[in-house]
């Protein structure tokens, strides 16, 4: 008797995301993961071979010493068999990255601004410029699946931007745009850029299985993510999470969202360099002022101490509030608390009862895991959903899909 159809689909769902987790297997590999006989997985397995989706490959003996199934012959999934676009849209530049079906980032591409904050006209010209090239250098054009767009700000449900302070855009149908910019290229959604941040980020092998943590995106605002359970913390109109407006003072060093005593008015990029130009000093950029701070500027110096007084009182009502395992903090900002990682975790302690325990402050590296990454990584989940149950990596973190 044959399987039923629902439950063929249903294995061969699991037995992408077996390879896709995993990697290279062997027919015995899946049977034994999936619980199915060696007859039935390799009726699913030619399955995916015949649909393009898993191709053979021979084996390593190496790696096959302490394995059983058929010798030489290996599983993995076809990296050709689609393609994920993924872009991150900044005040001076756009990034355009490219990921395969086993999520491996074929490409990635950095278009800067002549002028910073480019109008929503201005940036989805570029942008279809540059998926026009970076589809021409792939094998099969068709196999292109479409293009998610990380945005830094408030993405609401018809994939409006409500605003983007960083951009100076406020109520921009930019996904519209963008949709008539790129022709037949289909754009799926628009994404808060933290949220892409932290997709990135769980897509590491020592990051996946975490449950509780707090992605904190660090340049010229503050995105926050929230991942409380598993699952990404949205709130009742998806607007959660916006840790840059938590107000955390009554001031601040600038004003950048006219929210008094905001995080982000003490810890963002234009926060330390307007907090420096008020010591009577000047850095035309943050990477001016790192140079300057590890020079040994006292007035950098001085900046950085207060940065580690600020960003640790932030931490602290985070940590409060949400007692995470880790905060994993990331953009260009994150090069401050490099700076100081000994001294902020010494304030977030001393802002903490002595009972509650610290999270592992984390900072991360700056390639592989950005926001474009991790807006492409969501397609990626959203196309191995299509195949069936258990097919989607981590659906909880895909969120509602507002792309219709």
């Amino acid at each position: 008797m044959s399987m039923p159809v629902a439950v063929r689909k249903m294995n061969e769902a699991r037995a992408l995301e077996a390879l896709f987790s995993k990697g290279i297997m062997s027919r015995a590999d899946i049977a034994r993961v999936l619980e199915l006989t060696r007859s039935t997985a390799s009726s699913i397995v030619a399955s995916l071979i015949s649909e393009g989706q898993v191709q053979e490959v021979s084996a390593d003996n190496s790696d096959r010493e302490q394995k059983t199934g058929r010798p030489g012959i290996s599983l993995r999934l076809n990296p050709d068999y689609a393609f994920y676009l993924g872009a991150d849209v900044g005040a001076k530049d756009l990034r355009l990255c490219v990921l395969d079906f086993a999520g491996t980032l074929r490409a990635e591409v950095t278009h800067r601004f002549d002028k910073p904050n480019p109008s929503s006209e201005v940036v989805s010209a570029r942008l279809a410029e540059m998926v026009e090239k970076a589809c021409a250098d792939l094998p099969d054009q068709a196999a292109v699946k479409g293009l998610n767009v990380a945005i830094p700000g408030i993405v609401d449900l018809t994939g409006d931007i409500l605003r983007a302070p960083p951009l100076n855009w406020r109520k921009v149908p930019f996904r519209e745009q963008l949709a008539k910019a790129m022709g037949e290229m289909p754009v799926h959604k628009l994404i808060n850029d933290a949220n892409a941040f932290a997709v990135a980020q769980l897509r590491r092998p020592d990051l996946i299985d975490t449950q509780d943590a707090v992605f904190l995106l660090m340049d010229d605002g503050v995105g926050g993510c929230i991942l409380s359970g598993g699952r990404l913390l949205e709130g009742t109109t998806g607007l959660a999470a916006e840790i840059g407006h938590m107000p955390i003072g009554t001031k601040g060093h600038c004003n950048l969202t006219g929210i008094h005593g905001a995080f982000e008015n003490y810890v963002s990029r234009p926060a330390i360099l307007a907090h420096y130009a008020n010591l009577g000093r000047q850095a035309t950029s943050l990477t001016a002022f790192l140079a300057a701070l590890d020079q040994g500027d006292a007035a950098a110096q001085k900046v950085l101490s207060v940065w580690t007084q600020d960003f640790a009182r932030g931490l602290a009502i985070l940590t409060t509030l949400l007692n995470p395992a880790r905060i994993v903090i990331g953009g260009r900002v994150a090069e401050m608390a490099r700076r100081t990682e000994g001294d902020l975790l010494g304030a977030l302690r001393d802002h903490l009862l002595e009972e509650t325990p610290p999270p592992v402050l984390e900072l991360t590296g700056t390639s592989g895991e950005g926001p474009a990454v991790g807006a492409a990584m969501t397609l990626h989940h959203q196309h191995f959903a299509q195949f069936g149950p258990l097919g989607s990596g981590r659906p909880e973190l895909l969120g509602a899909d507002h792309s219709a």
